[in-house]
């Protein structure tokens, strides 16, 4: 049936897109691969009304939008997100779009929502990028990240990071079997795993009746307890390290290690087992400096002070760096930096002159940086 905004609009009728089956996915089977996938830009429309565009708030619902994709036509939930990056119409804002929010099992070939960074912090527009994909490289539970170019009621707003959403969607396809837990997001007031922090959280995924209480029992479990008797009981330690360890390498000051933000909770409840899971990397892979300088997480503090921990952070470390020349980062850039670089000059709101060699820098030098640093 035709939305009538759709109508009002004057757009053509929708062609309906139902979910497959509710199912579980293997890491690379999930029907939004398509999406992320090397080499690929694609383009997003979005036409919203005077009535939407006022109904925008920070924070509130979202807004109806109609999202245009390859010709076809959705009533999409539209509305604006991020916490330092967040801008309005009249910057560049990063979006978020609900397909299923006004008919339940509308989605884009199997996807049901979209997140569009605006990487107004990133000159380089190749930060999250690359995180991304060394996080995965270690067996961290990570979003996959493409690119798409966007436009607003027929205005450009240039050149997006264009990343898996972390929702139901994504916790089947990197927890089969055991996707039905808790998944708490640190917000962009910072949350940690203290008597006091736990209050920062907000359940994204999960049951709202045992989300505190299973928080309040991993805090009980972390207090007065050594941090790796902690790691091993209460988490899946391999692939904690392997998050902070990919943290400390790429200097990314604004994730949990540095600034107890940027990364979200998984309670995985038949396994009961705990994860960290990256977000919002746009800080990766800028700068150097002394692997543990800044340290604010509260467990990656404790590890850090325990000898045994460190070392087995350590080891962590220099499996990343491995990782990073393993999979030619650089080279990976570069390919990237070959497919975006007009879009990136195009773009009518960037913030900053287009610019790789920050990153290329960084890719280039912090590995024997941080050897050094480790005696290696």
């Amino acid at each position: 049936m035709q939305s009538i905004l759709s109508l009002l609009l004057g757009f053509p009728p929708i062609p309906w897109h139902h979910a497959p089956p509710e199912q579980e996915y293997g890491p690379n089977e999930h029907p939004g691969a398509f999406l992320y996938a090397p080499g690929s830009v694609h383009d997003f429309a979005f036409t919203l009304t005077e009535d939407a565009i006022d109904g925008l708030e920070r924070d509130g619902p979202d807004v109806v939008a109609v999202m245009g994709y390859e010709g076809v036509r959705w009533d999409a939930g539209f509305n604006f997100k991020g916490s330092s990056t967040y801008q309005g119409f009249e910057g560049k804002p990063s979006i978020k779009v609900d397909l299923e929010q006004w008919e339940s099992d509308r989605n884009l070939l199997g996807v049901r929502r979209l997140t569009l960074n605006s990487m107004v912090f990133d000159p380089t527009m190749l930060r999250e990028h690359a995180a991304y994909r060394l996080y995965a490289a270690m067996g961290v539970r990570a979003s996959r990240h493409g690119y798409a170019r966007v436009r607003i009621n027929g205005e450009p707003y240039g050149l997006y990071g264009l990343v898996e959403t972390l929702d139901e969607q994504w916790l089947r396809r990197l927890f089969p079997g055991d996707s039905d837990g808790n998944l708490y997001d640190s917000t962009y007031t910072a949350a940690d795993l203290t008597s006091g922090g736990i209050a920062s959280y907000v359940l994204e995924e999960g049951d709202p009746l045992t989300a505190r209480a299973d928080l309040e029992a991993l805090v009980a479990d972390i207090d007065g307890a050594n941090i790796l008797d902690v790691l091993d009981a209460r988490f899946d330690r391999e692939s904690v390290l392997a998050m902070w360890a990919v943290d400390l390498a790429t200097s990314n000051w604004d994730g949990y290690c540095r600034n107890t933000n940027n990364y979200l909770l998984y309670h995985a409840t038949k396994a009961d087992r705990w994860y960290f899971v990256p977000w919002g990397q746009d800080t990766a892979f800028r700068g150097g400096g002394s692997l543990y300088m800044g340290l604010k997480g509260r467990l990656a503090m404790a590890c850090v002070n325990d000898g045994a921990c460190r070392a087995a952070l350590e080891a962590k470390v220099v499996d990343v760096l491995d990782a990073w020349e393993t999979l030619d980062l650089l080279a990976y850039i570069e390919d990237t930096w070959a497919v975006i670089a007009a879009d990136c000059a195009a773009d009518p709101r960037r913030t900053a002159d287009c610019d790789p060699d920050d990153i290329r820098d960084a890719l280039m030098d912090r590995p024997e940086q941080v050897r050094r640093e480790l005696g290696l």
